[in-house]
């Protein structure tokens, strides 16, 4: 199937300098790679240019942009828009979702009058260049250990080193100021990718479908942004160039696949053993010697294939229900990776519709259970070892006759007051 094409799309630019992935690995290895990490390349795979992202086509393309869909984007500064007199979507709500994304607003913010979006259409801007002299870095590993150290410092739950993989990065970024294609960083001398998980508030969570829940969403890109960096600084400061990456330059969810942070999962997000889908993932490109991270895995693929219950639940019907096949629902999707696609364009119709984000597929994802609640701690830990043996049918029939994931209220949250 041809890669599907919207209308107004922006003109390309004439060149792309980026190196090809014959570059970076032979054949054979680069196979073998992809196998530990579950990857399924097809020989059709192109890499992924941003402007076809849904969020960025919202700007650009007539056959998805719509008065909601920027109003969407407009709620997150304007007091009084999308809210409703109703359980989830009143004025306190919205108050909380829109003080959440703050931090991340500030970094989109700074750089505006220079034509950067910071944080979601272009590299993070770093604080100082790095120092004039290197630190002598001996041992690689010993480095890692201790980068894991400060990351954690700065607010990251989870962190995993890998190698810069070009394929993941976009041939072509967006310009929201010109609504046009625009050079992508260039991290090709930078050969070590960090890739950090924060986790999202998990309660709040119980909340999807609201405004309420979509605090969720904007803490963690908030807290994502600052740790990404801070880190990127320390780096710098050792001496070694560091390029910081929110949701702009590569894919988070390959890179944190690679990294060893988690698998795929159906609903299009990685499940880590520690937080399921509950994280957001950002990514630091650097020539600080490391040691890298192997990719793990903890029966997630075998137990999505018998589970669908983010597919049952998704309001717009998104999430394919069948085998990983690729499927282009449009051309905000990736070609040529066998995998499950969710469909962009009625995943954000239903944002859209709402008036806020969407994570009811993260709620009622059953590796998203939270530990301290329920049956505790130990009932989580040894749910998750079922889940990844042959009883996994077993671990999703208690998932569904314990009723987690159901929807908590949001009056519930304000009332109870529980927390993160």
């Amino acid at each position: 199937m041809a890669k599907p094409r919207g209308r107004n799309m922006p003109q390309p630019l004439s060149t792309n300098n980026q190196p090809t992935l014959e570059d970076q690995f032979d054949g054979p290895k680069r196979r073998a790679y992809d196998e530990d990490c579950g990857f399924v390349i097809e020989e059709n795979f192109q890499r992924f240019n941003a402007c076809n992202d849904v969020f960025s086509r919202v700007q650009w393309d007539e056959g998805v942009r719509s008065e909601k869909g920027i109003n969407w984007f407009k709620s997150m500064f304007t007091h009084g828009l999308g809210v409703r007199n109703t359980e989830g979507y009143r004025a306190k709500d919205f108050a909380l979702r829109n003080a959440a994304w703050v931090g991340s607003n500030l970094l989109i913010e700074r750089n505006l009058a220079n034509g950067r979006h910071d944080g979601f259409l272009d590299d993070l801007t770093g604080y100082a260049p790095p120092a004039p002299v290197k630190i002598e870095i001996e041992d690689p590993a010993e480095m890692a250990a201790e980068l894991k150290q400060v990351a954690r410092i700065f607010g990251a739950d989870l962190i995993g080193i890998t190698s810069t993989d070009l394929r993941w990065h976009y041939n072509r970024r967006f310009s929201a100021k010109s609504r046009s294609e625009k050079e992508n960083a260039d991290c090709s001398e930078l050969p070590n990718c960090i890739v950090i998980g924060t986790e999202m508030p998990g309660k709040v969570i119980q909340t999807f479908p609201s405004a309420l829940a979509g605090t969720a969403a904007g803490f963690g890109y908030s807290k994502d942004g600052l740790a990404l960096m801070s880190i990127a600084q320390f780096i710098r400061n050792m001496g070694y160039r560091a390029i910081a990456s929110l949701n702009d330059t590569a894919q988070c969810i390959p890179y944190a696949i690679q990294a060893g942070l988690g698998e795929y999962g159906r609903h299009g997000l990685v499940i880590t053993k520690q937080y399921g889908p509950r994280l957001r993932f950002g990514k630091i490109f650097t020539d600080m010697p490391l040691a890298h991270d192997q990719p793990v895995k903890f029966g997630v693929k075998e137990f999505c294939d018998i589970c669908r219950r983010c597919a049952d639940a998704c309001p717009p019907k998104a999430i394919p229900h069948g085998e990983p096949d690729g499927a282009l629902h449009n051309q905000s999707n990736f070609v040529g990776i066998k995998k499950w696609n969710v469909d962009g364009e009625k995943c954000f119709k239903f944002w859209a519709n709402q008036g806020t984000e969407c994570g009811i597929c993260i709620r009622v994802c059953p590796y998203n259970k939270l530990p301290e609640t329920k049956l505790g701690k130990m009932y989580f830990r040894n749910w998750k070892w079922l889940a990844g043996t042959r009883l996994r049918r077993l671990a999703l029939w208690l998932d569904i006759k314990l009723r987690f994931g159901e929807r908590f209220k949001p009056d519930w949250w304000w009332k109870n007051r529980p927390g993160w």
